[in-house]
């Protein structure tokens, strides 16, 4: 019987993605955040798996798996934290935004001598992040509808949409129409931002 026309399996793949299911499983079934970010690391970096692709596996959202992931940066004396009880998971998912070493410990001491919640401790990394304190509050609903309708009174052809964060304001104009349109348009809002 001649097995040439028979398939080929490559076994180095099938032992490759045998391996890679006994660590999702295993990153599944482990309720220690640490070893899941180590065998998520594992993943990316020894099997070059994407984060699109693993997030998939594990059935997470991708936001979320990086969360995880950032945990393999944080500090011995965060993570001893961690266990000890003095600081949540959450906590540590922002703490571990941070870039550098110094900062994720300072903030750490912050969270336990002052009991920061997660919006405090959040807050405080933004600043570090941003260089932003969290000053004022944000323009109402009804404060931002007036201001769009205004301008879209105004401007007849012009799609206005406003979005305010805590560390920007966006004020996104759309001028829908051809060349003579919209070089119109742009001329006046750009002379009516200049008075």
């Amino acid at each position: 019987m001649d097995d040439s026309n028979q398939p080929t399996i490559n076994l180095d793949a099938l032992r490759a993605e045998d391996e890679i299911q006994k660590v999702v499983d295993e990153i599944k079934a482990s309720d220690d955040f640490f070893q899941k970010a180590k065998l998520v690391q594992y993943l990316q970096k020894e099997k070059k798996i994407t984060t699109k692709k693993l997030s998939d596996f594990l059935e997470i959202q991708p936001a979320y798996l990086c969360h995880i992931a950032r945990l393999n940066k944080l500090p011995d004396i965060v993570i001893d934290g961690y266990y000890s009880g003095g600081i949540s998971i959450s906590h540590l998912f922002i703490i571990a935004r941070l870039k550098e070493t110094e900062q994720m410990v300072m903030v750490y001491e912050k969270v336990l001598a002052q009991s920061l919640t997660v919006l405090q401790t959040e807050e405080l990394v933004r600043e570090y992040l941003y260089h932003l304190k969290a000053e004022g509050e944000h323009l109402s609903k009804k404060e931002l509808e007036v201001a769009r309708d205004k301008i879209a009174e105004k401007y007849k052809n012009l799609e206005v949409k406003i979005i305010q964060t805590r560390v920007k304001a966006k004020l996104i104009l759309e001028i829908k129409g051809n060349l003579k349109k919209t070089s119109q348009a742009l001329n006046e809002v750009m002379e009516a931002l200049s008075k």
